[in-house]
């Protein structure tokens, strides 16, 4: 193992919670409502794009218009969420370990800049990455496995190398395909519903170990 791969939303901060009050209350701005099972269908793991295509199911959004309205709501996001930001528990620990180890990080995230900048900065945890992949760095969104090849390959590292922390299907879906060992981390879904389609599941970082990772990665 030389590297462990990070998405942003749901493992190193709980933010579903706080996007579903964010997309709940920007679907009620424009005359929807969101329901618990259409954020599962619809939003959670999802390009903004593919969101707003669902809110705005009954006209085409030309690019200018989706991006101003993406930036809308991460602005109604960051606001919502910026006075309960934390990091899952143990994230920090985990960091420590990972670079005292020479272990190489990565975020990988669907999210734009200014959310992964938020992440970064509120929880001051930018030195602990070696490298940060935000949307606006791949042409081809997730469950296309490209930002976690493009993070591998910024990291010079093999896929059978790596470790991808997940919490989405969506994002699984990337994580497997770019052929990285993957760990769901039961945030969004319970452990039940991840084990299927994962390496292994942790409900936090508390559970993980560098021993964890490689007794994974000897089983591989």
């Amino acid at each position: 193992m030389k590297a462990v791969i990070f998405e942003m939303d749901g493992v190193i901060v709980d933010t579903n919670p706080h996007h579903r009050i964010a997309w709940r209350e920007y679907y009620h701005r424009n005359g929807k409502t969101l329901s618990d099972a259409d954020f599962v269908e619809h939003v959670s793991g999802k390009h903004n794009n593919a969101i707003l295509g669902h809110l705005f199911a009954e006209k085409a959004l030309t690019p200018d218009e989706a991006k101003r309205l993406a930036h809308e709501k991460e602005a109604l996001f960051r606001e919502l969420y910026h006075p309960d930001i934390s990091p899952v528990a143990g994230l920090i620990p985990f960091l420590q370990a990972l670079k005292a180890a020479n272990i190489r990080t990565a975020v990988a995230t669907s999210a734009p800049v200014e959310n992964l900048d938020f992440v970064m900065d509120a929880l001051n945890i930018r030195s602990y990455f070696d490298v940060l992949l935000n949307e606006s760095m791949v042409s081809h969104p997730k469950p296309d496995p490209e930002i976690y090849q493009k993070a591998m390959t910024l990291l010079d590292v093999d896929p059978a190398d790596s470790i991808i922390f997940e919490d989405s299907m969506t994002g699984i879906q990337a994580a497997k395909a770019s052929g990285a060992l993957v760990i769901g981390m039961a945030t969004t879904q319970s452990p039940d519903e991840l084990r299927p389609f994962v390496d292994d599941v942790a409900h936090d970082f508390m559970e993980i170990t560098l021993d964890r990772l490689t007794q994974l990665v000897k089983v591989f």
